[in-house]
């Protein structure tokens, strides 16, 4: 069942955010580049993008590779991490905030808890009950799986995060593709680009799938 013009709640803030990482590995990897854009009924309200020094980063050759890593740039352009994160935990861990992001249940909430670890911060997954993860919609909306209220929306997403199928796909640049939405290939895996794409994807699961916001 495929619910067309969901609507939303009036005056509702979204925080869409990416990371990119040293690597993949989700027991200590860290981000050394954070975006986010702060939304209210589908307006850009404030857009950040954000790199963190780590004087010891030790990014994996294919994380090089797939973000198109230069470290001059990044040494110029980065932070002391707190900073970044005391910027965005505003938002992340407010109650009033829906949070958004591709894959966060499976990857962005482990890396955002080696962040916290890495700050020697209390580790904080509270944001994830308010939190969407727009892959999992996708696959929601292509199995014509609707909300099942015995489960929270959390454990629902859940489900379908660990839903594999042959044939069954979820990437952001496939998602791109089917919703056709002009891209540049190139320019995926920056995570300010990613979240702009990840803006207009969004726009268009809302009006495909209900989503019972806590």
């Amino acid at each position: 069942m495929i619910i067309e013009n969901a609507r939303f709640k009036k005056n509702q803030r979204y925080l869409i955010f990416d990371t990119e990482t040293e690597g993949l590995n989700l027991a200590y990897h860290r981000p050394f580049q954070l975006s986010w854009i702060v939304c209210d009924n589908f307006k850009i309200l404030e857009t950040h993008n954000r790199y963190l020094y780590w004087k010891d980063l030790k990014i994996s050759d294919g994380a090089k590779k797939i973000t198109n890593f230069n470290y001059s740039f990044y040494k110029e352009k980065a932070e002391d991490p707190s900073v970044v994160y005391k910027d965005f935990e505003k938002y992340l861990l407010s109650d009033d905030t829906i949070n958004v992001c591709q894959n966060i249940l499976n990857f962005d909430c482990y890396i955002i808890k080696n962040l916290q670890k890495s700050l020697n911060n209390k580790t904080d997954f509270s944001f994830l009950k308010r939190s969407v993860d727009t892959k999992c919609l996708f696959l929601a909306m292509q199995k014509g799986i609707i909300y099942n209220e015995k489960y929270t929306f959390l454990e629902w997403q859940y489900k379908l995060s660990n839903l594999h199928e042959k044939g069954l796909k979820s990437s952001q640049s496939f998602m791109l593709n089917y919703f056709d939405i002009d891209h540049d290939k190139s320019k995926l895996h920056d995570a300010l680009y990613d979240i702009t794409m990840l803006y207009e994807i969004f726009k268009k699961l809302s009006n495909k799938i209900a989503i019972p916001f806590l």
